[in-house]
This record gives structure tokens, C-alpha cells and sequence, in this order.
């Protein structure tokens, strides 16, 4: 489980579907490979911009069987959708053991989750990655501002999470004034 890489952003690409643009790290990766993190499937396709051109702007991509580290690359495959950014994906070997795999990369949310008061009050924090999410976290619970946390997103903001969001109860709002 030495072979890794990690998430950078999750988008949808016209014509590829839902992407994950990742960063390799001391890693080979083939078209076919099965990849396990919050998330396991079969890498799909590799994807690199054309040479001098960004990973982020939009345009046509060179498609290669194999890619080996350090670089930064376009990953396709089928649900993605449930990728999340700033987490770590494992090659799989034939004899690893992919439920095992799969906890280890779930600690990471767990570890943010931990932070979440169960009592239901307090803010909703949304970040775009799972580092910059935690980075929130810390500097919410600092001394300094003391902020509880009931509930967190990671990716863009959607209608659905503006939905899921409580109104402040008179109560939660004379706790902070």
C-alpha cells in the first residue's frame, strides 16, 4: 500500500463526466488499476493536459495508458462523484485487502467528523477540501473564538446544502452575543 495519490478537486468535465484531478506520489498508474480511498473503483481513463498547458483550464486532454509520479493528472471513472478532495487513494494489489484499505482512508473524516457537536447547535461549515475544512475546525474551536460546529460539507456550496442548514434559534443566538 506504498503507491498512493492525492485528491485535489472533484469536478464534472463536459464529455468525461465527474473527474478527479490528483497529484501522484511515488506511484505508477495504469489505465484499469482499482483505486480505494473514501471511494473504490477502476481507473477509467488517465488524463494530462496538452504540454506548457494547466491541469484547470478546460480544453482538450492527452490520454496515456500509464502515468508514473510526480505529476499532477485527470482521473475518470465511475463514482467519483462521491470522491473527496484532500484525501489520499491507494493502488490495490491482488492480495490486499480492499475493506481494510478503505477504513484506513475513512480516518481522516472520521477525525473531522469527531469535531461536530451532536446537540445540533451551532454553525455549518463548508470548505472546499477536507484540509481546508479541518483548518476551519481547529481555528473555530480556538480559545479565542470558541465557536460550536453541528454540521460540516466539503465541495462547492449547492441549493441543498443551503436547504439542510436550520434557522438559528433565539436561544443559539443569545449564546454568542
Amino acid at each position: 500500500m506504498v503507491e498512493q495519490c492525492t485528491v485535489l478537486e472533484v469536478k464534472v468535465i463536459k464529455g468525461h463526466g465527474t473527474t478527479i484531478d490528483v497529484v501522484l506520489v511515488n506511484c505508477v498508474l495504469h489505465e484499469g488499476d482499482q483505486i480505494v480511498g473514501p471511494i473504490v473503483t477502476t481507473i477509467r481513463a488517465l488524463l494530462t493536459p496538452h504540454p506548457m498547458k494547466e491541469l484547470r483550464v478546460k480544453g482538450t486532454y492527452v490520454h496515456h495508458k500509464e502515468i508514473k509520479a510526480a505529476q499532477g493528472i485527470k482521473i475518470t471513472a465511475q463514482g467519483l462523484e462521491h470522491a473527496i478532495a484532500g484525501t489520499a487513494l491507494h493502488v490495490t494489489e491482488p492480495d490486499d485487502d480492499i475493506e481494510a484499505m478503505k477504513e484506513q482512508a475513512m480516518e481522516d473524516m472520521e477525525s473531522v467528523l469527531s469535531r461536530i457537536d451532536k446537540s445540533g447547535e451551532g454553525v455549518y461549515v463548508q470548505a472546499s477540501t477536507l484540509g481546508s475544512l479541518e483548518a476551519l475546525l481547529e481555528f473555530l474551536k480556538s480559545p479565542a473564538v470558541k465557536i460550536l460546529v453541528s454540521g460540516i460539507g466539503i465541495g462547492p456550496v449547492h441549493k441543498k446544502d443551503i436547504f439542510n442548514v436550520r434557522p438559528s434559534t433565539f436561544k443559539f443566538t443569545e449564546r454568542f452575543l
